[in-house]
């Protein structure tokens, strides 16, 4: 279903005030009334997607009930809420023939739990002081008594588009573990939290062999999807791999999905997503997300708004935009479609470009968590400090306390450190409107494809084999890396990624910085005076701070600065900072 959240009581504790604000801001999120749920030791609230007619809460004689947020499927199809219940054994992680992203809750013989998905990719929310768990930031936000901004959080969500690991820009609440299970008790919210399996060495399959076992285990994921959707999918194509291999899939499993990309007409992925879709007979849908009037200064406040509401409190993209996104996170599910999103397929491709040799965790910050100048920044930052918060992160998802990365643990950290973050953000609200499917952000890929050899993965080579052993015939269309897939990567690709192969970690640290020597030559119109004037009247203050907002050159970085400022007067004065 589209949300929930739990508020534990002891004896005679009287909780209604909180249990009032959190309704109130999930009303204001647009969720419908929920169905709830009165215990001893708490009150549970379950809310439907925004496009169903019910909650699909499964109550038993005895008292006990079962409950699913998120999208949870099986072999044949979307489980069954009762046989959850039915197979749930204390504490223990969801058995791997659930898939999806979700958060179960469950009551059963006088014990409540909540279980997460194996990846880690449904957000979850909570505070154990408050002994609150919510699937909502902004709800959450919106009971607490203090929100503590963290500097190193908020620098990482200006600098990346989100916040890494288990964190949230407040450091009074948390996002739950990967594959957490959260006891539920009157006086305490206990997470139990079991160690993952970091993959740390490469795998020496046939290649044949590997390549059938990629299949497999897709196969087991599209023939869920298949079991309870047939051709009520929606997926994206592009010039890349993922959606391709999306698209092989489901045609592999009979299904006609509706495709849709976008951009303008004249733009690569649309002209080359068209002509598949030409000659392939597929209904696709071309969207233009800025083919849209623009709105007035004096109308753009209540945009932003909207925006802020839809994203729970920040999202990459920030709030200073016409919310086409949003209109699209509705679109995309309308008539009880899934929504296939190609996030993580890049975990059969070298996606780091880095050579097969081990690394230390700096090292792998360096190349991929440097998109910042110090110069924008006040005194404040320190760039040490930041590289060293983020090295803590990866620790604790690691498990561990060392530093040096085998080639193998840094493929394994891309989906369960990067993709966790990116993907799991955005997907965890997406799926309030509807039923959300990312096939290639399950544990038992994540697992499989970081054990590949990375000299298959280089080039996307492997991937490619994956789509011409699926569906030769979409192999055979061209791509956006000037070639197709049906044949082996020309030399004019090989040259042309040689370099990245080539160019040192401690270099690619100061990438983003010679890309951004020059202003950027036009910003969005919805960055202009008039309309933050609109937004933040009086100015920006805390993001001042921490940023020399005049030096600032990247437009996504600008407008999340601004997006922040918002976010933290929406909370009013409960807001505080740790700098």
């Amino acid at each position: 279903m589209g949300g929930f959240f739990l508020v534990c009581s002891g004896p005679n504790e009287d909780r209604s005030d909180e249990v009032s604000r959190l309704q109130q801001a999930f009303a204001e999120l647009g969720f419908a009334p929920p169905e709830m749920v009165k215990e001893e030791g708490y009150v549970f609230a379950a809310y439907p997607k925004f496009q169903a007619r019910s909650v699909d809460l499964k109550r038993y004689p005895n008292g006990d009930f079962a409950f699913v947020c998120g999208t949870c499927l099986c072999e044949g199809g979307l489980a069954d809420v009762a046989a959850l219940y039915d197979g749930r054994s204390d504490c223990s992680p969801m058995g791997e023939e659930i898939m999806g992203q979700y958060a179960a809750v469950i009551k059963k013989n006088g014990r409540t739990e909540i279980k997460l998905d194996r990846f880690g990719g449904y957000h979850l929310f909570y505070n154990a002081d408050a002994r609150i768990v919510c699937s909502s930031f902004f709800a959450i936000c919106s009971v607490l008594h203090t929100l503590t901004l963290s500097q190193q959080n908020a620098y990482e969500y200006v600098f990346n588009g989100v916040v890494s690991g288990n964190e949230t820009l407040f450091n009074e609440v948390k996002i739950a573990p990967i594959q957490a299970t959260i006891v539920i008790r009157p006086s305490a919210l206990e997470i139990v939290r079991p160690p993952l399996p970091v993959i740390r060495t490469f795998a020496s399959p046939r290649r044949d062999a590997a390549i059938r076992e990629s299949i497999a285990l897709l196969d087991r994921y599209f023939s869920a999807v298949a079991g309870s959707f047939g051709d009520r999918v929606r997926s994206a194509l592009s010039g890349g791999y993922d959606s391709r291999l999306i698209l092989a899939f489901l045609r592999r499993h009979g299904i006609r999905p509706i495709l849709y990309v976008y951009g303008r007409a004249l733009e690569r992925d649309v002209r080359l997503a068209s002509e598949i879709a030409r000659r392939e007979d597929i209904l696709l849908e071309a969207i233009d997300k800025d083919d849209r009037p623009i709105i007035p200064p004096e109308e753009f406040l209540a945009t932003a708004h909207r925006n802020f509401l839809a994203t729970d409190g920040y999202g990459y993209a920030g709030i200073f935009h016409n919310g086409a996104e949003t209109a699209e996170l509705a679109r995309r599910v309308r008539g009880d479609t899934i929504a296939i999103h190609g996030g993580g397929g890049e975990i059969f491709r070298n996606f780091f470009y880095l050579p097969d040799r081990e690394y230390t965790i700096k090292e792998l910050l360096w190349s991929f968590y440097s998109q910042f100048d110090p110069a924008n920044c006040t005194p404040v930052f320190n760039s040490q400090s930041y590289y060293t918060g983020l090295e803590s992160k990866v620790l604790d998802v690691l498990g561990s306390d060392g530093s040096t990365l085998p080639r193998p643990t840094v493929e394994w950290l891309y989906h369960s450190f990067r993709c966790r973050a990116w993907n799991g953000k955005v997907d965890s609200i997406a799926s309030r409107y509807g039923f959300i499917a990312m096939p290639y952000l399950e544990r038992p890929i994540t697992e499989h494809a970081s054990a590949l050899p990375l000299r298959w993965k280089n080039y996307g080579t492997y991937e490619a084999e994956l789509i011409r052993r699926v569906d030769n015939q979409l192999a055979e269309y061209p791509s956006g890396y000037g070639h197709n897939f049906s044949t082996p990567p020309p030399l004019s690709r090989r040259l042309s990624d040689y370099p990245t192969h080539l160019r040192p970690p401690w270099l690619r640290r100061y990438t983003h910085r010679l890309k951004n020597l020059r202003r950027a030559n036009k910003w969005s119109v919805y960055l202009t005076p008039p309309y933050r004037d609109a937004v933040l009247p009086g100015g920006i203050a805390i993001m001042r701070r921490l940023f020399r907002l005049d030096g600032v050159v990247d437009q996504a970085q600008y407008e999340r600065i601004l997006s922040l400022e918002y976010a933290l007067r929406q909370f009013d004065d409960r807001v505080k900072v740790d700098f």
